[in-house]
């Protein structure tokens, strides 16, 4: 294998590590959210909260704008933005179907 080689399979395994990481954090927050939910559960109120979900969305553009300033690599908003958006639509559907089996036990 050529230096080259070598070089781009060690910079692909410390991709891959990161990638873990972000699993095992996603899932992390996954746990998380199946708890705020029992407790919206028990005090009666909404799993989807729409301001909420704009400060998150707003936190994650607000790092990006962080990263640009000192990071190693410019995080677009718009990255950020989707991404936030996207795991929490699919967090908020799955507690809701989640919510809706319950129902229906």
């Amino acid at each position: 294998m050529s230096p080259e080689e070598e070089e781009l399979d060690e910079i692909r395994k410390r991709i891959d590590e990161i990638d873990a990481a972000i699993v095992d954090l996603l899932s992390k927050r996954m746990a998380y959210a199946k708890q705020i939910k029992a407790v919206k559960v028990r005090m009666n109120i909404h799993i989807k909260d729409g301001r909420r979900e704009e400060r998150v969305i707003e936190n994650w553009c607000e790092h990006a704008r962080r990263n640009k300033s000192g990071g190693e690599y410019d995080l677009s908003e718009e990255m950020m933005k989707k991404m936030a958006a996207l795991i929490i639509e699919y967090t908020v559907n799955n507690e809701l179907l989640a919510n809706n089996s319950d129902m229906s036990v």
